[in-house]
C-alpha cells in the first residue's frame, strides 16, 4: 500500500520507515450523547467536531506526505508545485470554528484547582518516581485513562446543571485532544482549553481552527526531520485533505451508499 501511495503521489521513491501517527479512538459513548450534554457542546460551537467519524489512520499516506513537507514554506512540494492545508480545509473537513480571537492564555495555573472547579474532580498529588512519570497530572497534561474512567458512565437523570456542564467539558477536552491537539504521548490530554470553557459558551469566541492548524504545522515540521519516528497533531486532517486533493487514493464506498449526514466534509468518507 505504501508503495502504491508513493507511486501515485510522488513517483517511485524508497521510504526508510513509516511514521507512527499518534492517535486515540474518538468514538462517542455507546448510549450516545445525552441531549443535555449535546446542548452545551452546541453552545460552545463544537457540534461539527462531534460529527467527525472515527476513521482509521493511514500511516503510510501520512508518511508519504511528510516526506514532501518543507518547514521553510509550510507547504508540500509536489512535481507540479506547492500545496498546503489551510484554515478553509480545517473548517470544511472537521467543522471547526476558524473565526474569532486567537487561542492565547495562561500556561501556568493551578491546574488541579481548575480541574476541580470545572470538571468536578481534583487529580491526585504527583507520585515521585526515579525513572518514569506516573503522575496523573504532569504540568497541564492529564492522564486520559483516569479522566475517562470518571466520566465513562451515563449522566444521571437527576444530574444538576453544574454536573451536566462538567460532562460537556470532559467530552470537549476529549475531542480537542484526540482530533485537533494530539501530542506524541497519546495517553494524556491537555487541560489548557479549560480556561476557555468557563462558561462553556465562551469557547465560541475563539478560532480553534487557527490553533489546531498551527499545532499541526509544528508537528509536520518536527516529523520532517530525518530522525523523526512519530507525529502528533491533527493527522486525520492531513489524511482527509489528501483524500479530497488526490481522489485516486480515496477509499471507495461499496453500494448501497449510506446517506451522508449534514456536517463536516469528513462524513462522506465513512466506509
Amino acid at each position: 500500500m505504501s508503495f502504491m501511495l508513493n507511486l501515485i503521489l510522488f513517483a517511485i521513491e524508497v521510504v526508510p520507515g513509516v511514521l507512527n501517527c499518534r492517535r486515540r479512538s474518538c468514538k462517542l459513548p455507546e448510549h450516545g450523547l445525552d441531549p443535555r450534554i449535546a446542548r452545551y457542546i452546541n453552545e460552545a460551537g463544537f457540534e461539527g467536531l462531534f460529527k467527525v467519524p472515527n476513521l482509521e489512520v493511514d500511516h503510510a499516506l501520512i508518511t508519504a506526505l511528510v516526506e514532501r513537507w518543507r518547514p521553510e514554506t509550510h507547504t508540500f512540494h509536489r512535481p507540479h508545485g506547492e500545496m498546503s492545508i489551510t484554515l478553509q480545509d480545517i473548517e470544511v473537513m472537521l467543522g471547526v470554528p476558524v473565526d474569532g480571537l486567537p487561542i492565547t492564555g495562561a500556561v501556568k495555573m493551578e491546574w488541579p484547582t481548575l480541574c476541580l472547579e470545572l470538571l468536578g474532580h481534583r487529580p491526585p498529588d504527583p507520585i515521585p518516581h526515579p525513572h518514569e512519570n506516573t503522575s496523573i497530572l504532569a504540568g497541564a497534561r492529564l492522564r486520559f485513562t483516569w479522566l475517562d474512567a470518571l466520566f465513562s458512565g451515563p449522566l444521571a437523570a437527576d444530574a444538576t446543571d453544574e454536573v451536566v456542564q462538567q460532562h460537556a467539558r470532559y467530552h470537549i477536552l476529549d475531542r480537542l485532544g484526540t482530533i485537533l491537539f494530539m501530542d506524541k504521548s497519546a495517553d494524556r490530554v491537555s487541560v489548557l482549553p479549560l480556561q476557555f470553557l468557563n462558561p462553556i459558551s465562551n469557547a465560541k469566541r475563539y478560532s480553534w481552527g487557527s490553533g489546531a492548524l498551527a499545532w499541526l504545522y509544528r508537528h509536520l515540521c518536527k516529523a520532517s526531520e530525518s530522525k523523526a519516528k512519530q507525529i502528533g497533531g491533527a493527522v486525520m486532517l492531513v489524511q482527509l485533505w489528501a483524500y479530497s486533493r488526490f481522489p485516486l487514493i480515496c477509499p471507495v464506498m461499496r453500494l448501497p451508499l449510506p446517506p451522508v449526514e449534514a456536517g463536516p466534509f469528513a462524513n462522506r468518507y465513512v466506509i
